[in-house]
């Protein structure tokens, strides 16, 4: 089995770069949170190859640290998972309460050991494995196998499989994600050795970084891929109606200014499904919502610029009056979708 260590390893390189590219692709939907699952992942390969090795006595003062960072996996991939239905990357401000099994976690549970010189930690570890470190290992697979339903009761609620553009997606990692849990749930309770487990890693990791690379190389082959083989929950008539509404609905210019838009406020407005929103903008136009509502933005800051009254004002004071956060957010955009920066647009066609 020597040689599933090596290759964990090789993932374990493969991950960080994998998470790297995602981390910084605009064409992944929630792309920042799938790529911090995947080195969470990756990490905790990591820490499954330091413990089982010679390396653990040599550096015993690692041992646990990145223990816990299973319970980070969860939370995680539901983030992703929620970006892809609400059809906008979610924040995470109001769903810090997924944290809290984390925190206490290690509060509770490690810090009095973190206490601990490592070789006696270590030590505490092996004469205290049975009382102490396997209720926590089956606290870590039960919230890990948590996760996993609550996907899965999300899609079969929400019948995302008639509704939802990347339900195929939706559906496939929550399914691998909860298979995954599951077979580390029963590898806690009932594996021989550690080369149950590098069976399990190597499978697992074979299967996260597959679908990271897809997600990376071709975002939109999911997509593509229900399209297809998968019958559309719109009608043409339906498309043709949104689409308009839409196109209407662009010159709503102080709805799209609000820095609080959402998906949620455009389906009321509108008056359409949200899901129905999300897969027109996505399959017909061709667009993200957040491209959508930024188009629009710069439509209305390209008109500022022009403007007399605004010949004097700011940039940055521009970029606040479209809507935008900051500067650097609305040059990104204005680059964009106009090809100039705001100060050379302007110039340009002062000039």
């Amino acid at each position: 089995m020597e040689i599933l260590r090596y290759l964990i390893f090789l993932y374990c390189i493969l991950g960080i770069f994998v998470a790297g590219g995602l981390f910084y692709s605009k064409d992944v939907l929630g792309n920042k949170y799938i790529a911090l699952y995947i080195l969470c992942f990756t990490l905790d390969q990591f820490n499954f190859l330091y413990e089982t090795s010679p390396i653990l006595k040599l550096y015993p003062h690692f041992f646990l640290i990145l223990y816990p960072i299973c319970l980070l996996l969860g939370p995680l991939l539901w983030f992703h998972f929620s970006s892809i239905i609400k059809g906008h990357d979610v924040s995470i401000k109001n769903q810090l309460w997924h944290f809290i099994p984390f925190i206490l976690f290690i509060s509770f549970f490690l810090i009095p050991l973190y206490r601990l010189p490592g070789l006696e930690r270590i030590s505490f570890a092996s004469e205290r494995f049975l009382d102490y470190i396997m209720p926590l290992n089956y606290i870590r697979t039960t919230h890990v196998v948590l996760y996993g339903v609550i996907m899965l009761i999300v899609i079969m609620r929400k019948k995302l499989l008639q509704k939802h553009p990347k339900a195929i997606y939706l559906v496939v990692i929550a399914i691998i994600y909860f298979l995954t849990a599951i077979i580390q749930s029963y590898l806690t309770a009932f594996a021989n050795s550690y080369t149950d487990f590098a069976v399990y890693y190597t499978l697992a990791a074979t299967i996260v970084l597959f679908a990271g690379v897809i997600l990376y190389t071709y975002p939109d082959t999911i997509k593509e891929f229900q399209i297809k083989y998968f019958k559309n929950s719109l009608k043409e008539n339906d498309k043709k109606r949104i689409i308009e509404k839409l196109e209407k609905f662009k010159s709503n210019t102080p709805f799209f200014l609000n820095k609080k838009v959402n998906l949620t406020e455009l389906s009321i407005q509108t008056g359409e499904q949200k899901h129905h929103l999300s897969q027109i903008l996505s399959e017909q136009m061709n667009i993200s919502f957040n491209d959508y509502v930024n188009a629009t933005r710069i439509e209305y800051a390209e008109k500022l610029l022009l403007n007399p009254s605004y010949k004097n004002a700011k940039i940055i004071a521009i970029a606040f009056e479209s809507g935008f956060n900051n500067n650097v957010t609305f040059n990104k955009a204005f680059v964009k979708f106009t090809g100039y920066t705001p100060h050379k647009y302007r110039k340009e066609k002062e000039s």
